[in-house]
């Protein structure tokens, strides 16, 4: 990454920053030995100068600088910091002890990891460029030597390596080098050894590692430095993968590397920086750079790991019914430690601020967790700032209350599909950067528990307030930056909330559109059928012009032939003119109406009818019956026409009595012969004569070919029967 104004400037007030501590380190130093020579001279026993009181003086003066006071305190006022900004513990023991084991690893050694290592597939999508440049393997110097753009864009990479020493104070390694060299180099300088110089009294018991943007080359030299503490197969995989993703300690399983390394992925959404271009294996927008009406994104992602070296200080028992491993190890919070962070973001919003030499780490578990706050802060800057964009797509233009122009212009689509386009688009990418942040808050919370802050639980950094001093002050300090990191978070579901409210509006917008076009086609609709009915109107006059001079036609062409005598009188050509022509005028006008289509269409199927019983008469006359003529042979069917095959109620019940092969009961009528109706019920029927007569307009369905009358029923059924009359018995005595 390249270093622009603003980070330069940032730098350089940090390095006055730290020259102006330093000098009033030493000021307060020589006020020290002051004080000691003074007291040996009138015989008072010396201040003690130790570190801790230089260091705690130099705190105090950097604490009265931020307040910009000027007065003079006591070297025994102790610094009133809050735990995250300095050690306000004085004792040493407070924070890890043990120093790191030196390594060391040099050029040869990683072009021969570079030929050796067997690379996972996703290995090789990051570290392909460099493994297919068999050029590059056989120079002498793998990294570019000359300052300045490279074709690897190494020079746009930018790092931060903070050596921490046993005080908890990071200290941030910028290696001296004779001549001007390339930032491959530099980083490189800066990440093969630790520990190696033999000479330093000042032994480092963590290392924070943060590289950005690095280059595939860079890529596999941090591969080929880490791997031994950490697994960078998995590494890889996770910033592939483009998802969100937490491993915490996993003392089961066979890797070692596993047992004692904390590791969480964040994959989320950036705008594009300018001259910046992202990774082969990064999915990116295809359209280019920025415009009016587009916003170049692409994937981001990054990774934190955390490392504890030493050997394990409790082993606990695997209680899973189909474990392989039945034993796992804790490793301690205090060990040795190293903190990994690379970060591939194409654009220039890195926060380099996350780790100073004001801060004190009392352990990596707690370097780990302010790297970690530090990328949900930048999360929060890049997706505040694809929102941003977003709504600056979709947001209307300045004139939009005052034009016309602008308001059609947005209410009405166009034939490209612009804003149909866009908002489609805009929606869509605001639903995905919120299941993003959905899923990275889901992360950390089902990792992150309420046992792992407290101390109680058993595989993640176990040790609660009751162990000792040191981790009562080290659970002191985690409430405090849970809180930070819950603030952190709090942030990324707030910009969930305008991502929601965003997409509601976006969707209102969408929804305007598709009215506003939907109306202005039906009004395209309505002019394109006028002018359908108007070419109707066209063609039929042409047809009916066509019709009129067709019998004219007809007759010139039969009068106009050449073997006709041309002194022939033209009485007969006016007579066949008004034969032919007279009639046929009379049926197309005819034809056009719908009562004449009707005429004709039943005179049609008249004559039809009438031919029929003429051919069918004169075949009958031979003996003859055609097929087409035959009646279908149905033993059922009841050649009587439809009126002579109507019966009463009693009728039909007397016909039922006569079927033959029906049972009977002992008394020899049969089980279905209905009962004829006692006197009783006949003078009960006759006195429902009185009863009026409903309409016989009533609805009627028709049963059988007959109909059936629902206002009569057994009621009227009943009346008829009682006056004798089966005429009117309705369809209740006609069921067959």
């Amino acid at each position: 990454m390249a270093l622009d104004a603003a980070t330069a400037k940032e730098m350089v007030e940090k390095l006055a920053e730290d020259r102006a501590k330093y000098l009033d380190t030493l000021s307060r130093a020589h006020d020290v030995l002051a004080k000691a020579l003074e007291a040996s001279v009138s015989g008072r026993p010396p201040p003690k100068l130790t570190p801790e009181a230089v260091r705690q003086n130099a705190t105090e003066v950097l604490r009265r600088n931020t307040a910009n006071t000027l007065e003079i305190e006591s070297l025994k006022k102790s610094s009133t910091f809050s735990p995250e900004d300095s050690d306000s513990d004085d004792n040493e023991s407070m924070f890890a002890q043990e120093p790191l084991p030196k390594e060391e690893f040099d050029e040869a050694g990683l072009k021969k990891y570079l030929c050796e290592h067997t690379w996972t597939p996703s290995e090789k999508k990051i570290v392909t460029p460099v493994l297919k440049n068999e050029q590059l393997l056989r120079r002498t110097h793998i990294f570019p030597v000359t300052t300045g753009p490279v074709d690897d864009r190494s020079h746009l990479s930018h790092y931060s390596i903070f050596d921490v020493g046993n005080d908890g104070a990071p200290l941030e390694i910028r290696r001296a080098d004779d001549k001007p060299v390339s930032r491959a180099q530099a980083i490189w300088n800066n990440i093969k050894a630790i520990n190696a110089d033999e000479s330093r009294s000042r032994k480092a018991v963590g290392r924070i590692t943060i590289v950005r943007e690095p280059s595939p080359l860079l890529f596999a030299a941090l591969h080929y430095t880490q791997s031994p503490h950490f697994d960078m197969g998995e590494i890889f995989g996770m910033l592939v993968d483009d998802k969100n993703k937490a491993e915490s300690h996993r003392p089961f399983s066979a890797d070692h590397r596993h047992q004692s390394t904390f590791i969480f992925t964040l994959d989320f959404f950036t705008v594009i920086g300018d001259e910046c271009q992202p990774d082969a294996w990064q999915m990116s927008d295809e359209e280019g750079g920025p415009s009016e009406s587009h916003v170049p994104l692409s994937r981001c992602s990054s990774v934190v790991a955390l490392s504890l070296s030493g050997p394990p200080t409790r082993q606990v028992k695997n209680k899973a019914r189909r474990a392989e491993q039945k034993t796992g190890y804790i490793f301690d919070p205090f060990a040795p430690w190293r903190v990994l962070s690379i970060q591939s973001y194409p654009d220039w919003k890195h926060s380099i601020d996350a780790h100073t030499s004001a801060r004190h780490y009392v352990n990596g578990p707690e370097a780990f967790l302010i790297t970690l706050r530090a990328e949900f802060k930048d999360a929060q800057k890049r997706l505040l700032e694809v929102y941003n964009r977003i709504s600056e797509l979709v947001r209307m233009p300045p004139n939009f209350m005052f034009s016309r122009l602008a308001r059609d212009r947005l209410l009405f689509e166009d034939e490209e599909f612009t804003f149909s386009r866009r908002y489609f688009w805009a929606h869509q990418s605001l639903g995905i950067m919120n299941e993003n942040i959905q899923e990275m808050i889901f992360s950390y919370r089902k990792v992150f528990t309420e046992s792992v802050w407290d101390g109680s639980s058993k595989l993640i950094w176990p040790g609660d307030e009751s162990v000792s001093s040191r981790y009562a002050n080290w659970r002191k300090r985690m409430k405090s930056l849970r809180a930070d990191i819950e603030t952190e978070l709090h942030g990324l579901e707030e910009i969930a909330v305008l991502n929601t409210e965003k997409m509601k509006e976006i969707k209102g917008l969408r929804e305007n559109l598709f009215s506003g076009t939907s109306v202005l086609e039906s009004r395209k609709s309505v002019d394109q059928a006028m002018i359908t009915v108007q070419q109707g109107h066209n063609i039929k006059l042409l047809t009916l012009v066509t019709i009129f001079f067709l019998p004219l036609t007809f007759v010139t062409s039969v009068f106009g032939m050449t073997n006709m005598n041309p002194r022939d009188s033209f009485r007969p050509f006016g007579i066949v003119t008004a034969v032919i022509c007279v009639p046929t005028y009379m049926l197309i006008g005819s034809l056009n109406t719908t009562s004449g289509v009707q005429f004709w269409r039943q005179k049609t199927r008249q004559f039809f009818s009438f031919l029929g019983r003429i051919i069918t008469s004169f075949f009958l006359f031979f003996n003859y019956t055609p097929e087409w003529a035959q009646q279908p042979s149905n033993p059922q069917t009841d050649p009587r026409p439809l009126a002579q095959r109507s019966q009463s109620a009693r009728e039909g019940m007397a016909a039922r009595d006569q079927i033959p092969g029906l049972p009977t009961s002992p008394t020899g009528t049969p089980f279905n012969r209905r009962p004829t109706l006692s006197p009783t019920t006949t003078m009960e029927a006759s006195s429902l004569n009185n009863l009026p007569r409903k309409s016989t307009h009533a609805s009627t369905v028709r049963f059988d070919d007959e109909k059936y009358d629902h206002d009569t029923g057994p009621t009227h059924l009943i009346r008829n029967l009682a006056r004798g009359d089966h005429r009117k018995t309705g369809s209740w005595g006609t069921l067959n």
